[in-house]
């Protein structure tokens, strides 16, 4: 049976259809029983049972309070000059070692000295986390990792600063190569800059995920890591030759890499940005000396 006007009591009035509707949501969500009724004047009015009146008052107001609370906007976007200095090493570092291992230069198979075998990382041969990173199977390969390693790692450069940025992004790669050879047999092998390259991806989303606000809900809070996550499926498919634990080890390094970074003032000086800068071509140039001269030889994996 309908209740009857005498039962209810009025809590609010107004005079636009959105404003109804977003109240009276408001009060089917606490589970409130209400009415829509026409006031003297042709507003329309709000009213629930007289037994609810309190706690509908107090659920409204609670919900004028919440949306009259101002939200913090996110800390000013770092924007560091150069970015694009970080881009061209990057680039010239997977050029030059590409010539030299289809040159076989000083007469060795750089391919066998430095790709990631599994097995042998946990043997000593600690260079190969870092140069499998530079070595690629074909031009094909070498280019998709060069088009989307200098997208990724151009706003990284921006958001961290070219040296910081780039340092970030190879020990991201780095970490996720050893990773990856810790759930892999000892038998598996890996090269590419896609470890990194998903490094760069993981730090993008721990980067955008740190920026939101903290009063945001927690679907908004998670949007940037969920769209990282899509991104990194929709990206990380490839042929039966792609290494999919790969992409996700190098992912989740850097996005906790980026997520430590986030909470750190980075240093803005050119000199800083050098010093991190020179630090990733020496960790690059030491392993491949030591994979020149120790990874050369016969690789018994081969059977």
């Amino acid at each position: 049976m309908e209740r009857s006007l005498e039962e209810l009591v009025v809590v609010c009035r107004g005079n636009t259809e959105r404003e109804w509707a977003e109240l009276a949501l408001v009060l089917t969500a606490r589970g409130i029983e209400h009415r829509r009724l026409s006031g003297p004047r042709g507003e329309w009015e709000l009213a629930v049972p007289a037994a609810q009146a309190r706690h509908a008052v107090d659920e409204l107001e609670a919900y004028r309070v919440e949306r009259s609370r101002p939200v913090a906007a996110p800390a000013p976007l770092r924007d560091f000059p150069n970015a694009w200095l970080g881009v061209a090493a990057y680039a010239a570092v997977l050029m030059l070692v590409a010539t030299c291992a289809e040159q076989y230069f000083l007469a060795i198979d750089w391919g066998r000295a430095g790709r990631l075998v599994a097995g042998r990382v946990f043997d000593g041969e600690w260079w190969r986390p870092v140069t499998a990173l530079t070595l690629h199977a074909d031009i094909a390969h070498l280019a998709s990792n060069l088009a989307f390693g200098s997208f990724f790692g151009y706003f990284i450069g921006r958001y961290y600063g070219p040296g910081i940025g780039w340092f970030a992004i190879l020990c991201s790669g780095v970490l996720g190569n050893v990773l990856n050879a810790v759930i892999q047999s000892a038998e598996h092998r890996s090269i590419g800059a896609s470890t990194a390259v998903f490094g760069a991806l993981g730090l993008l989303t721990a980067h955008a995920w740190r920026r939101g606000p903290s009063q945001a809900s927690w679907r908004a809070r998670f949007a940037p890591i969920a769209a990282g996550i899509g991104l990194l499926a929709f990206t990380g498919t490839g042929g039966e030759n792609t290494d999919i634990f790969a992409h996700l080890t190098g992912f989740c390094a850097g996005f906790g890499i980026g997520a430590v970074l986030e909470r750190i003032e980075l240093p803005r000086a050119a000199s800083a940005q050098a010093v991190f800068g020179g630090a990733a071509c020496l960790l690059l140039a030491l392993a491949w000396a030591a994979a020149l001269a120790w990874g050369g030889g016969v690789d018994l994996l081969d059977g």
